[in-house]
């Protein structure tokens, strides 16, 4: 995205590094180089500060980047399709091993066991494609891109913070506690119903 260079173009035109820039509007080093290497966008509040620092506008600093986002907003429809596949293939891998797991342990299987051995790296397997389906979600940097069209569609900046019920990387954290939680419970309620079969 085009912000990136402009981003980089306005820092060394003030003589700036990017840990000077960074604490000049209250980020990191690696935000400002993630930006100036199109990793992420900057957000409404950094591109009000990046654009008061710089004395130039908002508009000017995302001009080229308006058809980029919406390519990127239809681009992220078509993956969340693979994303919400990914998360049903990973809670599949995580029942299967997890009902294996309860019947093995029932019947006394130790951990040596093949099929013991089978069951955890399903489980593994489970947890580790939630985790990439997770990456893609998080690649997008889509809340990002929606509250900067907002903006520029005439939203106002107190609004948008309003609007925003977590910070960006609560809500990914959030998002990875829900689905690890989400995949205990399931476990456990299978380990229970599968004790209650067999206690029969």
């Amino acid at each position: 995205m085009e912000v990136g260079n402009r981003i980089r173009e306005e820092r060394e035109r003030l003589g700036l590094s990017q840990e000077n820039l960074a604490q000049r509007i209250f980020v990191s080093r690696q935000t400002v180089s993630n930006w100036e290497t199109g990793k992420t966008y900057p957000d409404v509040q950094s591109l009000l500060l990046l654009s008061n620092l710089f004395e130039v506008s908002v508009d000017s600093l995302v001009k080229g980047d308006v058809e980029a986002m919406q390519e990127k907003m239809e681009n992220y429809e078509l993956d969340r399709f693979k994303v919400k596949a990914s998360m049903g293939v990973a809670l599949a891998l995580i029942a299967v091993g997890g009902v294996m797991l309860a019947i093995l342990s029932k019947q006394g299987q130790t951990p040596a066991s093949p099929f013991f051995v089978i069951a955890i790296l399903l489980l593994v397997a489970g947890v580790a494609l939630s985790f990439v389906a997770q990456r893609i979600e998080t690649r997008y940097d889509i809340d990002t891109i929606r509250e900067v069209q907002a903006f520029l569609d005439g939203a106002e900046p107190d609004q948008i913070e309003r609007d925003r019920k977590l910070p960006k990387a609560a809500r990914d954290t959030l998002r990875v506690l829900a689905g690890a939680a989400t995949a205990i419970v399931f476990m456990g309620i299978v380990y229970l119903i599968i004790g209650i079969i067999m206690t029969h």
